[in-house]
């Protein structure tokens, strides 16, 4: 056979290099046969691959025609009997089908479940991505571990499908969250940049280089992100206007002016938003400083005077200690030139003793009063030649005399208290009304300036609050000064009492004023420290238990009217004169406090008695109407024992009876028996010479070996008579004998005779029941 020559690596063996060699080659030489042969070859492998073709064809027939056979479908053929199905094969399928839907639930639980891979979010989801493909193959080799055969083939089918299409939407999400890991993590740069900033506010040099990094980070994020020149100014500018907005928020919480400062220096590099919500944010905050600064600024002036006292200077003397010096010898001050010009009658006389610090009080409370009660103002005199105590006047007359319009009384009466006096109660004849509205002495609480007479006057305040022109500030300022004022006055008032009641619970233990701290007694005042002195004498005579009757019968009559004032009222400033009945007082006070409600109800029952009682008091001869001196202050004590008794047997009705108030028939009841006639016997040497009639409510006065009787029955008057029988007839339910209501006479005579007894004042027995029918 003819071979092609090859490359021959000896020179001498190839023919261009041989001489005398004639080579002749054909087609056949080159292997034309090798190419004829390969064409055959190609034909027998088309008719080959149509053969096979032909016979898949006549297979694929032959089944077909098969599975139509045993579905009943053959051509020209009716319904044919259906083959019953392979219960082997059809048992593999349904494990197959059982253990993919397992699969299933597992991958659906783990990718959307608690805690699921696509529930991942950013860096989360990027690293758990490996991990759940992993026990996702884990779980496939798991749940398919037990099938075998034709089920282990089906089931590997379907569950690779479904691992397959949850890999590629676990690639996709990945690919996603490490965008947002991305973004996050910019945003944090950014964000730790922007608090740097902000907590150093104090330095601006690390501000600004804490916000040229955050830029470079924005930058660097927009790069990459591929953001576009508008979007990259626009974020820029938001954080650079967020990082001076924290700044100015952070300075408003230590000074809100030094934030507004700031807020305007940097108001060009803020954005619209940003400055709106400063505005909205810092506005009350800025108002609330000003007027802070303000009310600062104007009582810290203090009272403007043209040469200061001893007192308004601040050499004030301690409590009880007087210096001996008065308000004229104090120097020309304008306090002093103010309480002269203001006397009048004794006024001047009463002003001339006054101590320095009252004085000054004084003149504080009545310059601070507005115009039309201050002008009217007047000292008349000394409280009953009392040195330290004044009576005042406006226009000309007592202000105790109701002749003053009711602004005046409310003026004096509320802000007393503010200026260290007090209006304390006195044995005034000519006073009728209850002490709530009770005249114009006025005494001080102690010896030492207040600090509201020591503050700015009044006038002061206003003319200071009209320089300031921003209206909302104004106002804020004068609402700040008002309450800091009286939350100064409430705190000192608090101060006195305290210190008044550890007073009296010393001198409840047994000892003396001088073993209290002196400390205490300052704060307590010189006025109650010689109550408690004079209170201890009197207990040392054995009269401790002894009832200012008026007193007691006006603290009655001020809870009745007026619960909220009398519920302010310093009981202590009277504990020496309630003697045996400051606790019933106390309670009351402690009721009216914890019991509104019913207290007013109560109260307003026990007015009304005291009204109609008043009445009928009058009818029979008791009143203080045309007496003067000291008829009338008899008689006003008289009437004062009469109201205390019926409020007592008020009360008593209401323990026996279970908490039942009695009724307006009740109450008449308690009047007539409180009224009846008795005979009253002192012994004495001649028994004739001391029987005198007194009425029932004055038996608890008289002394304990007195005798109480009956007058004769025809020397009764008759409306008692009269009284005593209509009142029987209501307990009784029917019309009494005479000799059933002489009986009912002779029992209240002598249940009044055991009421003799030391008993305090203000207590009482229920009376006696109707006789037996």
């Amino acid at each position: 056979m003819v071979t092609v020559p090859e490359y021959q690596s000896n020179v001498a063996t190839r023919p261009i290099f041989q001489s005398k060699l004639d080579v002749k080659a054909d087609a056949e030489n080159f292997g034309a046969a090798i190419g004829r042969g390969m064409v055959k070859l190609s034909e027998g492998m088309e008719k080959l691959e149509t053969s096979i073709s032909n016979v898949k064809a006549a297979k694929a027939a032959a089944a077909e025609a098969e599975r139509e056979k045993q579905q009943g479908t053959v051509k020209g053929a009716g319904a044919a009997e259906q083959k019953a199905p392979d219960p082997k094969a059809l048992d593999n399928v349904m494990r197959a089908k059982d253990r993919e839907t397992q699969l299933a639930a597992w991958d659906r639980n783990a990718r959307y479940g608690e805690g699921g891979f696509m529930t991942l979010t950013g860096q989360a989801a990027v690293d758990g991505r490996a991990d759940y493909e992993r026990r996702l193959m884990e779980k496939r080799k798991e749940i398919g571990a037990d099938l075998t055969g034709e089920a282990a083939e089906l089931y590997g089918r379907a569950a690779d499908a479904r691992i397959n299409a949850s890999l590629q939407s676990a690639v996709v999400y990945s690919g996603q969250q490490r965008k947002v890991w991305f973004q996050q993590n910019a945003a944090q740069r950014v964000d730790s940049f922007a608090r740097d900033a902000v907590v150093n506010f104090t330095r601006p040099d690390l501000v600004t280089k804490n916000v040229a990094a955050g830029l470079l980070e924005l930058q660097e994020q927009g790069r990459l992100e591929g953001w576009s020149g508008d979007t990259m100014m626009a974020r820029g500018s938001a954080f650079v206007s967020g990082v001076h907005r924290d700044i100015t928020l952070r300075l408003a919480e230590d000074d809100p002016i030094a934030a507004d400062h700031y807020r305007n220096d940097h108001a060009g590099q803020m954005t619209g938003a940003d400055s709106d919500m400063l505005t909205e944010a810092l506005e009350g905050e800025i108002s609330n400083e000003h007027s802070k600064r303000e009310a600062g600024a104007i009582l810290t002036r203090g009272r403007q005077v043209s040469t200061l006292a001893a007192d308004a200077a601040g050499d004030l003397v301690d409590a009880g200690e007087s210096t001996g010096r008065t308000v004229a010898d104090a120097g020309p001050t304008r306090f002093r030139q103010a309480l002269a010009a203001r006397a009048a009658g004794g006024g001047a006389e009463a002003v001339d003793r006054l101590g320095e610090s009252f004085a000054m009080n004084l003149a504080a409370m009545i310059e601070d009063a507005p115009p039309a009660i201050r002008d009217g103002l007047e000292i008349i005199g000394s409280a009953k030649g009392a040195a330290n105590a004044v009576d005042l006047g406006w226009n000309g007359r007592p202000l105790k005399s109701g002749a003053a319009p009711r602004q005046v009384f409310d003026y004096v009466h509320d802000n007393a208290a503010r200026y260290g006096m007090y209006f304390p109660i006195t044995d005034d004849p000519e006073q009728a009304a209850p002490f709530s509205t009770r005249g114009g002495t006025v005494a001080p609480r102690g010896n030492k300036v207040s600090p509201r007479a020591l503050g700015p006057s009044a006038d002061d305040i206003d003319k200071s609050l009209a320089d300031i022109r921003d209206e909302k500030v104004r106002q804020l300022t004068q609402r700040r000064i008002q309450t800091t004022l009286e939350t100064q006055a409430r705190a000192e008032d608090a101060r006195i009492k305290q210190a008044k009641a550890e007073l009296w619970r010393a001198i409840d233990e047994g000892k003396t004023p001088d073993d209290v701290p002196r400390e205490i007694r300052q704060v307590a005042g010189m006025e109650a420290v010689s109550a408690a002195w004079n209170y201890m004498q009197t207990a040392a005579k054995g009269r401790a238990g002894q009832v200012d009757e008026v007193l007691l019968y006006d603290m009655r009559r001020y809870a009745a009217m007026d619960p909220d004032g009398f519920a302010e009222v310093d009981l202590s400033d009277y504990r020496g004169r309630l003697g045996g009945a400051f606790s019933q007082v106390a309670d009351l006070q402690v009721a009216t406090l914890t019991r509104q409600a019913e207290v007013k109800r109560e109260g307003l029952q026990l007015a009304k008695a005291f009204a109609e009682s008043e009445t009928q008091l009058e009818a029979v001869g008791i009143t203080a109407n045309g007496k003067h001196g000291a008829e009338q202050q008899a008689a006003i004590q008289q009437i004062a024992r009469f109201q205390n008794a019926l409020a007592a047997e008020m009360a008593a009705f209401k323990k026996v009876n279970n908490g039942k108030s009695p009724s307006e028939l009740d109450i008449s009841s308690m009047r007539n028996e409180l009224l009846l006639p008795l005979v009253l016997r002192e012994p004495r040497f001649l028994w004739w010479d001391n029987e005198r009639v007194i009425p029932a409510f004055e038996v608890i006065t008289q002394p304990e070996n007195s005798v109480i009787e009956v007058l004769d029955w025809a020397d009764l008057p008759v409306n008692s008579r009269q009284a005593l029988e209509l009142d029987l007839a209501r307990k009784m339910g029917e019309r009494p004998t005479e000799a059933q209501v002489k009986a009912y006479y002779k029992d209240i005579a002598a249940d009044s005779q055991r009421t003799t007894s030391a008993q305090p004042s203000g207590s009482a027995t229920p009376r006696p029941a109707a006789p037996n029918k």
